[in-house]
């Protein structure tokens, strides 16, 4: 997205269209089949989901995100682990070397666009999950061509859209729909998230059908329920990955909330009942036969809006294996993929207790927040990349569900007489510049809560991205809540402070940015995917 050597942002497809096609010594284009996913919120774990479900399925799965999250390269991923760091960078190097013959020449994103698309494509992944960098219609990740040959953009993704880098990539919602919905192709499938914001659901709708008519599964009309399966069991016999014991998962993955919420979703028992058009129906390759009318599929990612993410990812795995012949997805493979599932810095559960949670610890595994967070609040920290109004309200919802919880534990134990009175939040926040601190703080923040402002640290190979002074954000949380605030010179120093706490009246929870967040897994020690 951003120039070589220069901290803006510039859209375009001009220079990254021209180096695929005419700099590298071949298209990777022609190799690679496609689900392509935008949105405001939702994409990462939309992403995730699809990948597991796939990788469950015996499939050979790459995956690209954006942004990084510790590191750049691991943001390229196949079957979910990062492409080496000595690979990623000898791929980077070899890059910048064409590219340097070029009169225009790659932004740092697309360079990275380009690494993890020939990686990809001379891994010979069966299919790769890519999810948008900023907006979509002009986004490096754009690229892909209709559907020729069983090449290109098979499905595209549309997660709920709300007002996020306004004055970048639109001026109003209505802009920003259509920016989003540039990644749509005529003749592929295109599955359109529930959306909360109807001028958004309205240009994104008129937009799939003046591109791919009959084509378009709305998310809002399909029937899906979240409901509590107590002896929710998967039948993984038929499938070629398994579900993954606790000693398989990385250590800040271990909470898995109740362990029995599921989507129940019930699909069309033909895949004719999908085509919205009354054009005739086209013949439809081989898919599996579908007994059942109904599917429980596991929510593991904590969160209310996760069932809305998953039954994107459901009706997108589902259009794979219906039209383009991913006959292995079936619904066991779909169920374990979904029970397989994390997604770092997304309502994470960390302890301070184990400072050094590092993946194989055994003891970062012993217990979970569901068993022991009412008892020992302060040893526990909560942290999502929360950095937008719609994510702050999401935030909220599961924080205030948590204190409940918490509450009513401590009535059941009889244990009010440890606590010093209601349980209120410490949010410990930090936020890119230009991010509307204001409306994310007036959403979270409550009476009886505390504000600590900290800063994180650049995030590599991202020269754009500036954090906001820790004195700002306080003095925008005291003129929106007028809750006690404090300030950091490091996020460290706020750690620290949270180590030598004992008192178990506060819940911590570390939001406001992903590059906060990533902070914290790197003070924590914490390695969020497997590498080789």
């Amino acid at each position: 997205m951003t120039a070589s050597g220069q901290t803006g942002v510039t859209l375009g497809l001009e220079r990254i269209v021209w180096f695929l096609a005419h700099v590298l010594p071949s298209d990777p284009r022609d190799k690679l089949r496609v689900v392509h996913v935008a949105g405001t919120n939702g994409k990462g774990s939309v992403c995730a989901l699809v990948s597991e479900a796939l990788t469950a399925a015996g499939y050979n799965v790459g995956t690209f995100n954006s942004p990084h999250f510790l590191e750049p390269y691991d943001a390229v991923r196949i079957q979910n682990t990062a492409i080496p760091a000595t690979e990623y960078t000898h791929l980077q190097s070899w890059i910048r070397t064409l590219d340097s013959t070029q009169t225009d020449k790659l932004s740092i994103f697309e360079q990275t666009t380009v690494l993890a698309l020939w990686w990809f494509a001379q891994s010979d992944v069966d299919v790769a999950v890519v999810e948008v960098g900023m907006g979509g219609l002009r986004d490096a990740t754009n690229v892909f061509s209709s559907v020729r040959n069983g090449i290109g953009s098979l499905v595209q993704c549309i997660c709920p859209v709300d007002e996020d880098h306004l004055g970048m990539i639109g001026n109003n919602i209505e802009e920003i729909a259509l920016e989003k919905s540039g990644i749509m192709r005529p003749g592929s499938w295109i599955v359109v998230a529930n959306q909360e914001r109807s001028e958004a659901f309205h240009k994104i709708r008129q937009e799939a059908h003046r591109t791919s008519p009959g084509r378009i599964i709305n998310v809002r009309r399909q029937p899906t329920t979240d409901i509590h399966v107590p002896n929710f069991v998967i039948d993984s016999s038929d499938v070629p990955g398994h579900v993954r014991a606790s000693s398989e998962l990385p250590s800040w993955a271990t909470f898995k909330g109740t362990g029995k919420r599921c989507l129940r979703v019930k699909y069309p028992p033909s895949p004719e009942t999908y085509l919205k058009s009354t054009k005739p129906k086209e013949p439809q390759s081989k898919q599996p036969t579908k007994s059942k009318t109904e599917v429980d599929l596991p929510l593991e990612l904590p969160g209310y809006y996760q069932a809305g993410n998953a039954s994107v990812a459901f009706y997108a795995l589902d259009v794979l294996r219906t039209h383009y012949g991913f006959t292995r997805l079936t619904d066991s493979a779909i169920q374990v993929g979904f029970q397989n599932v994390r997604w770092p810095g997304r309502l994470s559960w960390l302890n301070i207790a184990h400072r050094a949670l590092i993946p194989g610890a055994s003891d970062a595994r012993s217990e979970s927040p569901n068993d022991t967070v009412s008892e020992r609040l302060y040893e526990w920290v909560l942290a999502d990349g929360a950095h937008n109004e719609p994510a702050a309200v999401e935030l909220r919802k599961y924080v205030d569900t948590t204190l409940r919880r918490i509450s009513q534990q401590r009535y059941i134990r009889m244990a009010r007489s440890r606590s010093s009175g209601t349980v209120c939040v410490r949010w410990v926040v930090g936020f890119t510049q230009g991010k509307d601190m204001r409306a994310i703080l007036a959403r979270l923040v409550q009476p009886g809560d505390i504000v600590w402002a900290v800063p994180f640290n650049q995030p590599k190979e991202m020269p754009w991205i500036s954090c906001e002074r820790p004195e700002q954000i306080a003095q925008t949380a005291r003129a929106v809540s007028g809750v006690r605030v404090e300030t950091f010179d490091c996020l460290k120093d706020a750690v620290d402070r949270l180590s030598a706490c004992s008192a178990d009246t506060y819940l911590n929870v570390v939001c406001g940015s992903l590059y906060l967040v990533a902070n914290v897994f790197r003070e924590f020690q914490i390695q969020p995917f497997p590498n080789k």
